[in-house]
């Protein structure tokens, strides 16, 4: 069986109103459309990858516009502002997703040795290997986000964790909480696809990721 894959722009109008068309020389009513980059299969759109930013378009004289070369900050604000008021790109579920897989298939690796190294551990932990490994999984993500800033994943997908709070750096608790969450993986995913596009260590932590 052939699977066609790959990514696809999709844009979605989100307001619409009259405004003087550049190219028309005339009132037209004009789209403001949010466009989002997807992966998908048989063409068709499946996971958000990330956000394209907005574009502007007249459907009389087929013509697309960047927002801020017409619109003034009073007229206009770009999707890709935070709820919170910020502006950077929020990095969408699809990416997230990517982060967390490739996180994943990275500590699965690692419980190969882990598994072996584990049948030399004290008897108490007989038929529970499986606190061990997620207590490993905890450690990773701790150490990572603390000293590295980013784990494995976020490095080779190109986002980071910031605070949600402005001027604020996330502290040495936070990172804890985040990681503790963090191998919950069902929870996080599930909370991605919500407006703030946040997961579950993010809202516990007040934290945001954004792109790189």
């Amino acid at each position: 069986m052939l699977i066609i894959f790959g990514t696809k722009n999709v844009g979605e109008t989100i307001k619409r109103g009259n405004i003087d068309c550049p190219r028309c020389y005339r009132q037209r009513i004009i789209n403001l459309n949010q466009n989002k980059n997807y992966f998908s299969l048989f063409s068709i759109p499946v996971i958000p990858l990330r956000n394209n930013g907005d574009t502007l378009c007249n459907n009389v004289c087929k013509t697309e516009f960047i927002p801020n070369s017409i619109l003034d900050e009073t007229q206009y604000i770009a999707s890709t502002r935070d709820i919170d008021g910020k502006d950077f790109a929020i990095v969408a579920p699809g990416k997230r997703l990517l982060d967390l897989i490739l996180n994943l298939t990275f500590l699965i690796l690692l419980n190969f040795p882990l598994a072996y190294l584990a049948k030399y551990l004290p008897s108490y932990f007989n038929n529970k290997f499986v606190w061990v490994f997620l207590s490993f999984w905890c450690i990773y993500f701790f150490i990572m986000e603390l000293l590295f800033k980013g784990t494995v994943g976020k490095k080779i997908v190109g986002i980071e964790t910031i605070s949600a709070s402005e001027g604020k750096k996330i502290s040495v608790f936070k990172y804890f909480i985040r990681s503790i969450v963090k191998v919950i993986p069902f929870i996080n995913v599930v909370l991605l696809f919500k407006d703030k596009k946040k997961a579950c260590n993010d809202f516990i932590a007040n934290t945001i990721v954004k792109e790189n």
